[in-house]
């Protein structure tokens, strides 16, 4: 005949076993301090912060989108963000434009631009965003003005500064 074990000794002997808590089985106040104290001394070394920031920074990188969904009609578009040339604000509403097409999507400027990686896409005046890709060249105009020329040739008016669109060329 087998003996019967207490069925917290039973359950404490899988939780040491397998290495996890199970929720299921009734828990010592022993057991639960252990429980919250260990991940804080895991934490506690240099490496345990190295791995911590090198995983947010690997967090911040992805999750720009690299792709955009656009609906026109019937269809799904699907856009690669490097194939952009320009967006544009219309109200709550962006023209995307890439080489002699435009689609709409129902989305504000700001939305877009926070999904956008900063490397790529610069924020050139209250309602156009470029491809930093994309950019042939820099006017000057009247007061300090200046406009930004697209290799497709389109044009958009400057209200940032000359020094910061000149430093994101440079650097992306």
């Amino acid at each position: 005949m087998q003996e019967q074990v207490p069925t917290s000794v039973a359950s404490k002997a899988f939780q040491t076993q397998q290495g996890f808590v199970s929720s299921a089985a009734p828990l010592a106040k022993e057991t639960m301090r252990q429980a919250r104290e260990q991940p804080v001394r895991k934490q506690g070394g240099a490496s345990a912060r190295s791995d911590l920031d090198a995983l947010r920074q690997r967090g911040a990188r992805s999750h720009y989108l690299t792709r955009l969904t656009v609906k026109t009609g019937d269809r799904v578009v699907i856009l690669k963000t490097g194939d952009i040339d320009a967006i544009e604000s219309a109200g709550n509403y962006v023209a995307v434009q890439f080489g002699q097409e435009s689609h709409i999507l129902r989305e504000t400027l700001s939305g877009l631009e926070a999904q956008l990686d900063p490397k790529k896409f610069l924020r050139i005046s209250r309602n156009a965003i470029v491809n930093l890709d994309q950019v042939k060249e820099l006017w000057p105009m009247f007061k300090g003005e200046h406009v930004m020329v697209l290799h497709n040739g389109k044009h958009f008016a400057m209200t940032l500064g000359l020094r910061k669109a000149e430093r994101a060329l440079m650097f992306c």
